[in-house]
Order: C-alpha cells, then sequence, then structure tokens
C-alpha cells in the first residue's frame, strides 16, 4: 500500500459509477456558484461609459450614494446605498468652478422630462448640446422655442418641424414650444433656451451637472485634484473617466445593488445548499466503498494511508466536476442578466463581467467541502482495526459519532432560539432571522440524519406493516439501514424545506399586498401614467361630478435601522382634499394624517406618517422626530404623526408632496386618485377624465379593479426575479434528491439480487424498494414542512404582523405531492433494469 494516489486514480479511472453520484453534485454546486459570482462580481465592477459626456473631461455632479458609520471601536462599519434620486448641486457652484486654474469653461446641465402626447423625451438647456457635441447649426433657441434631434422629432411626428409648435408637458407645467431647429442625433433630446430650463425643471436654483472644459495642454488629473479640494464642503463629486457615465445613468447605482444582491444574498443561500448537497453526496460515496476500504485495512494499509486515498479520489472527481460546470454557469449567468435586461431591470449600458475569480472561487469551494465531507466519512473506515475490517464493513452503524451528535444537537436548539429570538424582533430584523433559522435547522438534520432517520422509521414505519410481508420487509431493511436512509431524507428535507419557505413566502407578500391594496383604496377612479405635473390636480379637479383629487408621487427615502441602512416605498401626498381617507385609507393605527394634507399645519420639522412595522424597525415612535434622507441624499427631521397598517399595499413611508417634490428627478405625479360627487353620471365623467388624459401619453383611468391589476403588474419585476432564484435553488435541490436515491439504489444490487435468490419475485423485491422510498418521501416531506414552519412564523410576524403563516392550500398540495412522489419515482426505472440482472450475477458483482 506504497502508492495510495496511485490506487486513487485507478478506482477513479476504472470505477467512475462509485463517483457519479459525487459528480453530478459538485458539478451542479460549481454550476450555481459560478453564476452567483459573476452577478457578484459584476455588480461591484458595473460602470457605464461615457455617453453625452464623452467629449467633456470632468464632470462635477451630486452624490449618487448616502452613508451611515454604526457601532464603534473595531466594530465600526460605514454602510453605503445607492440613492434612490438624482442629487442636483448648486447652480451657484460654477463661478468657483470656473475660477480653478486649467478651467476653460462651465457648461451647466439640466436634464428633465419632455413629455408630449406621443413620447417622452430627455431635455436639457441649449448650452448642454454642446457637452453631448450637437452641431450647432440651427439657431439658438429663444425662450418659447425648442431645438429637437431628428429621433425626437421623428417620435414625436406632426409638426416637429422647424418653424412647427409642439406642446410638451414639463414639471413645471404645460407649456407650447416653437420647433427652431431639428438637428441630427440618434437620441431622443429637446433643447430650451437656457434662461427658462430651470423654471420648467421644477428645481430653480439647481443643475444635474456642470461639464468641465479644460485649456489646453492641461492635465485633467490635476484639476480634478484641485476641483475636490474646492468643491470639498458642498457635497458635490468630481467625476473623470468612467465616472462620467454613472452621471447619466443614475440607475447604475439600483443595477449594482441588484446585481450584488443576487450574488451575494442568493449566493449565500447557494452555497450553503451546495454544502449539504457536496457533502451528503460524498458521504455517501465513501460509505458505499466502505468493504473496499474493509479489504485493504486487512491487507495492511494504515489509516494515514486510506484517508489519503480518499483525498486524492475526492480531489481528482471535485476539480473534473468543478471544471466542467463553470462553462454552464456562465452560460446560465448571461441567461439571467439577458433577460433582467429585456425586462428593463439593468442600467442601460452596464456589461456582464466574467472573470476567473468566480470560477476558481467555485472550483476551489467544491474542492474544500468535497474534502472535508470525505475526510470526515472516511473516519470509521480508518480506524478499524484490520482484524475487525471485513466484519465491520458488512454491517451498517445506526450510531453516530459524540462530536456528530454534539454539534447536530447544538445545531437543532441554536436554530429553535433564534427562532424565539425573531419572534420577539420587528420588521427585517425578524425576516432576516428566519434564513438562520432555516440554515441551523438544516444543519441540524444534516449532522443527525442517521438518529433522525431512524427515530421517524418507528413512529411511521407501522404503515409499511400494513402492507404484507414487503411492507414488514421493507420497514425492517429501513431500520436496520438508517444511514443510507439518512442520506436519501436528507436532500429530500432540503428541497421541500427551501421549496416551501420561498414558495410560501412570495404567495403571502403577494396575498397580504393585494389585500391591503384593495381595502386602501377607497378612490372611484385611478389615473395613472408616466407622470402628471402638480398642476394637473386642478386641472382635474375642475371636471364636472368630481368631488376631489389627491395626487401620488412615487419616489423611495433612505432610513437607518439597527445596524443597516435601507430603502423604503414613499408616497408624497398633494391634492385639493382635505380628508385622505375619502380616497386612500391606510388603516391608520395610532395618530393622525392630517397633517399630511395640502395647506395642514405641520410640527416644526415637517410631518410624516409610517407602516407601523417599519416604524418598528427603524425606532420611530409616534409624536417624536426621525431622521429621513430624502431621495437625493437631503436630510430632513420630520415627526412621526401617524401608524397604519396598510404599507404594503400602498408605501412604507408617507410624506406631504411639497416635503419631496423637489427632491426628486422629477416632480410628476405618478397616480391621481379621484373621488367622484355623490351625484356624479360615472360615464361623463370618465368621458370629461379620458379628454384631459390625451394630453399625456400612456395615460391610463382604472377604477378600482383595475388599479388592484395595475398594482399586480408593478409587483411582477421582483416577483419574477424570486421565481427565478426558486427555480434554481428548488431545481438543485431537486436534482440532489434524485441522484442520491439513484446512487443509493444502485449500490443496492448485490442486496436486490439476493432477495432473488431467496425466493422473492420481482413483484415483491419491487414493493420493497417502493415501500421504502415511499418511507423516505413521507420522512423528509414531514421534516422539510416543519423546517418550513418554524421559519415562516418569524418570517410573517416581521413582515406582515401575523404570527400565523400564510398557507396556500394549492401550494402545499402540490410540493406535498412532489415530494412524496419523488423518491418512488426516482428508484422504479433503476430497480426495473437492476432486476433485469440474474440474480447470481447480482450477488457475485462487484460493490
Amino acid at each position: 500500500m506504497g502508492r495510495p494516489n496511485g490506487l486513487a486514480r485507478t478506482s477513479v479511472r476504472f470505477r467512475p459509477a462509485s463517483f457519479a453520484g459525487s459528480f453530478v453534485a459538485l458539478l451542479f454546486a460549481a454550476m450555481l456558484v459560478t453564476m452567483c459570482g459573476i452577478f457578484l462580481e459584476s455588480g461591484i465592477r458595473a460602470h457605464v461609459p461615457a455617453g453625452r459626456y464623452a467629449d467633456t473631461p470632468i464632470v462635477v455632479a451630486g452624490p449618487t450614494t448616502t452613508s451611515k458609520t454604526f457601532g464603534s471601536g473595531e466594530d465600526k462599519e460605514n454602510v453605503k446605498v445607492a440613492l434612490p434620486e438624482r442629487a442636483r448641486v448648486d447652480a451657484a457652484l460654477a463661478a468657483r468652478i470656473a475660477a480653478v486654474p486649467g478651467v476653460a469653461a462651465v457648461l451647466p446641465d439640466l436634464t428633465f422630462p419632455a413629455q408630449t402626447p406621443t413620447a417622452v423625451l430627455d431635455a436639457h438647456p441649449w448650452s448642454a448640446a454642446r457637452l453631448a457635441g450637437t452641431p450647432h447649426d440651427g439657431a439658438a433657441p429663444r425662450p418659447g422655442e425648442a431645438v429637437l434631434t431628428t429621433e425626437a422629432a421623428h417620435r414625436i411626428g406632426a409638426g416637429a418641424t422647424a418653424g412647427g409648435t409642439v406642446r410638451v408637458t414639463t414639471p413645471a407645467g404645460e407649456v407650447p414650444l416653437r420647433v427652431s431647429a431639428v438637428l441630427p442625433g440618434t437620441d431622443a433630446r429637446l433643447y430650451v433656451a437656457d434662461t427658462e430650463a430651470a423654471r420648467l425643471a421644477g428645481n430653480p436654483g439647481k443643475v444635474t451637472a456642470f461639464g468641465v472644459l479644460l485649456a489646453d495642454h492641461t492635465s485633467t488629473g490635476k484639476v480634478a485634484g484641485e476641483l475636490r479640494k474646492v468643491l470639498k464642503a458642498t457635497g458635490a463629486e468630481v467625476r473623470t473617466g468612467d465616472g462620467r457615465g454613472e452621471v447619466e445613468h443614475p440607475g447604475l447605482g439600483d443595477t449594482k445593488e441588484l446585481l450584488i444582491g443576487v450574488g451575494a444574498s442568493f449566493g449565500g443561500i447557494v452555497a450553503a445548499v451546495a454544502v449539504f448537497v457536496v457533502a451528503g453526496s460524498t458521504s455517501l460515496s465513501v460509505a458505499q466503498r466502505r468493504r473496499d476500504f474493509a479489504l485493504l485495512r486487512a491487507v495492511g494499509a494504515t489509516p494515514w494511508q486510506i484517508r489519503r486515498m480518499i483525498a486524492t479520489e475526492t480531489a481528482m472527481v471535485s476539480l473534473l466536476a468543478g471544471l466542467a460546470g463553470v462553462l454552464p454557469g456562465t452560460l446560465l449567468a448571461r441567461w439571467w442578466f439577458d433577460t433582467m435586461v429585456g425586462r428593463g431591470m439593468i442600467e442601460d449600458g452596464v456589461t456582464l463581467a466574467v472573470g476567473p475569480v468566480p470560477m476558481l472561487v467555485a472550483v476551489g469551494a467544491g474542492l474544500l467541502s468535497a474534502l472535508l465531507a470525505g475526510l470526515m466519512a472516511a473516519r470509521a473506515s480508518a480506524r478499524t482495526k484490520p482484524t475487525e475490517a471485513l466484519g465491520e464493513a458488512g454491517v451498517e452503524r445506526a450510531r453516530v459519532g459524540w462530536v456528530r451528535l454534539v454539534l447536530g444537537l447544538v445545531a437543532l436548539a441554536g436554530g429553535g432560539v433564534l427562532s424565539g429570538i425573531a419572534m420577539k424582533a420587528t420588521g427585517d430584523q425578524a425576516v432576516g432571522a428566519a434564513g438562520g433559522v432555516i440554515m441551523l435547522f438544516m444543519l441540524g438534520v444534516g449532522l443527525l440524519g442517521p438518529v433522525i432517520a431512524h427515530l421517524f422509521v418507528y413512529a411511521t414505519g407501522f404503515l409499511l406493516r400494513l402492507f404484507g410481508a414487503p411492507g414488514r420487509l421493507a420497514f425492517d431493511n429501513a431500520r436496520t439501514n438508517s444511514r443510507r436512509l439518512a442520506s436519501a431524507i436528507t436532500p429530500i428535507t432540503l428541497t421541500v424545506a427551501f421549496a416551501t419557505t420561498l414558495m410560501f413566502m412570495f404567495a403571502a407578500q403577494d396575498h397580504y399586498s393585494e389585500k391591503q391594496s384593495k381595502a386602501a383604496l377607497t378612490a372611484d377612479r385611478v389615473i395613472g401614467g408616466p407622470g402628471f405635473p402638480a398642476g394637473t390636480t386642478t386641472e382635474i379637479a375642475r371636471v364636472p361630478g368630481v368631488a376631489a383629487v389627491t395626487s401620488v408621487l412615487a419616489t423611495n427615502v433612505v432610513m437607518a435601522g439597527s445596524d443597516d441602512l435601507q430603502k423604503y416605498s414613499t408616497q408624497g401626498i398633494g391634492g385639493t382634499d382635505t380628508d385622505l381617507a375619502r380616497v386612500l385609507d391606510l388603516g391608520v393605527r395610532a395618530g393622525s394624517t392630517d397633517a399630511l394634507r395640502p395647506g395642514a399645519a405641520q410640527p416644526p420639522g415637517g410631518a410624516v406618517a409610517m407602516d407601523r412595522l417599519t416604524a418598528d424597525t427603524v425606532k420611530a415612535r409616534l409624536g417624536k422626530p426621525i431622521e429621513i434622507r430624502l431621495g437625493d441624499g437631503t436630510r430632513i427631521k420630520p415627526t412621526l404623526v401617524a401608524t397604519y397598517d396598510r404599507g404594503l399595499g400602498t408605501a412604507a413611508v408617507t410624506l406631504p408632496r411639497a416635503t419631496v417634490e423637489h427632491h426628486v428627478d422629477a416632480a410628476l405625479d405618478t397616480r391621481l386618485l379621484v373621488r367622484l360627487a355623490d351625484r356624479a353620471d360615472p360615464a361623463a365623467v370618465d368621458a370629461a377624465l379620458a379628454k384631459v388624459a390625451r394630453a399625456h401619453p400612456d395615460t391610463r383611468i382604472s377604477d378600482r379593479a383595475g388599479y388592484a391589476a395595475e398594482r399586480d403588474q408593478d409587483r411582477e419585476t421582483n416577483k419574477w426575479t424570486n421565481q427565478v432564484m426558486l427555480v434554481i435553488l428548488a431545481g438543485f435541490a431537486t436534482i440532489a434528491a434524485v441522484n442520491t436515491m439513484i446512487v443509493s439504489t444502485v449500490a443496492r444490487r448485490r442486496e436486490l439480487g439476493l432477495m432473488r435468490m431467496i425466493g422473492s419475485t420481482r413483484t415483491q423485491v419491487r414493493a420493497v424498494v417502493r415501500g421504502e422510498a415511499a418511507l423516505v418521501g413521507v420522512i423528509g416531506l414531514a421534516l422539510g414542512l416543519t423546517i418550513a414552519m418554524i421559519t415562516l412564523v418569524p418570517f410573517g410576524k416581521g413582515a406582515f404582523g401575523e404570527s400565523t403563516p400564510y398557507v396556500p392550500v394549492p401550494l402545499l398540495l402540490g410540493i406535498s405531492a412532489a415530494a412524496l412522489l419523488l423518491a418512488p419515482l426516482s428508484v422504479a426505472p433503476i430497480t426495473r433494469r437492476l432486476l433485469r440482472v440474474e440474480p447470481i450475477d447480482a450477488v457475485g458483482a462487484k460493490e
């Protein structure tokens, strides 16, 4: 036994079937870890090349992130999040920028939407045309005039020619503009006079960015450094290179967070599942070859040589599987990324970063997991005395080692304690704890698998004895071979636990969101579209039969929890009605929303209302001020005047429109909630509203049912992402379960042959195998559902304020049926194939 490495290579080469299960598990693990690593790297490295600013060496703009430091001393951590809205900068900074040596010109730029009945254009001041390289052949527009690019003129259609007139809706309202020129351009842009750009954008005294042109033979880096010193106290950022592209693409920060979230959060779950799957399959592979190791011990092999042989075998298989898995993982990442691009979830210009690091990590993680699992599984075979080796190999041990037993009990106890802690927590803390609960319970099940299988066989095995001799034999076999049974039960438990938890979480979010949305909306009509200026509410209020109009300006704010910053959906409330509940019943639990209405008296610093779970998460107290960072990063400290129950169906935070309108990209209302007069003719009102809506592109007028359907469509993007994650994760766990069942069944060919030799018919043998498989399905389903329900309780309490989990019966029945059928359907074809072998040949076959 002097060359264990050579023996290991020979074993892998001539007995590949013994390693097939491990190879499949490691391949899929490497594939998914590679995919998640590519997303994580893409999020970290995401950038957009400069487009409009390609010929502008330096751009000065507002910050794109906000941050907060948590903890102190060595535990100090600075947390950053991307700002939900574009942060504008003070127009007066132009003079300070121009005074820096080397600056030749400072060109202020504003970006705001200009809507026509047929298109939504990007509008800019005329001086910004120079930044984009737009030809200046046409005359500069005077107040009341506009210059269009050819693409913009094409989208507008009629009237978009030199000398014609177009009517556009901007954040400041609707204005007619005479077209002074149409210049070449592939982007749909509209340029107005510099003197009226700020007014139309709705943010007087603010600009989106400054383009800085340099004098000849001036160093960009040197000027940028001087500008950073001059502007340090203003909050403005100096950008060069690819950093200029982020000014044009404010959604880049959200794209980074999405990719990093998928890569890190989902990747963490995938990695944890992969560890369970790889450890289980590797341990099963080692356990099935215990006769080989026993024979080697009997002929003089030392424990060290056995371990080295197993390590070599495992390394070879894991390396081959890892290398085979990186290409499918890359292709899967490419497919998912391209699909997200098609759905508008990825900022234009961002590309997928495919580098070697994720692939190396995937291969290395699989190698490490397999080696540890293989060496742990080999401890018993390596330590068995040579004189006892063959006898020990013929009998499967029902117990587990003390170390494994203690760790398993600690994991189960930790899961129970964490579940109890999560029940006392609120908001995101309770939701976050749910992931820890399921991981700890799965770790406990993985470590105590043989013991749990043994106990469950005794508890549920009486069902098998009801089916005569085959059933009794299946029960006795399952009781004796609890280790083999545990190797099949664990992946099914894993599949059921994760599939049930994720599917029920998503179903609960849809259920409570729809329920709250329907209960909250009391308006008779909802007008939705790409955006309405503030004056539209007055225009709608003049329609005969309309009693009141409430406008909703959608944005996000950033608030700090115990140890992180989070974005929260926010609605800015405006309009003509003083009673918000006439159109939107938030389900106020404490306080009053009166201070949020237009013209109402507000406490010092302003007023805010929050969903009660959000208020608990950020530790906001009724009647006390709370720090809020608006979409552009501006900090305010309004007083919490009310908490409500229907934030999931409306918004987590409610502020007056006046508080947020100058801190968003474009102060355009996303929805107008209309209350009809008591005796109004609905048909006549609808006709009048439709006439007003024609001035705005893609405007929709819905009743309450239509509004609920629109909100369902708005949630579709997040729902789709979650579904993809679920399919990938559940698919991986299912493949692992099927793989384990097949491998463990193939290893029983001698046992099945022996049953045939003592008189069992093929039908009886199949009945025994089916009975064991059914028992595996029952135990796996019971364990998986138990873990899922324990996990869903704190999740439901933290996310919805409901301690009883939401259980969609059709989903529960579907998961149960799949789990119960998975094992029998997996082993049936393999059993049929094994039974075609003559009994004498099966008994004499190699292990």
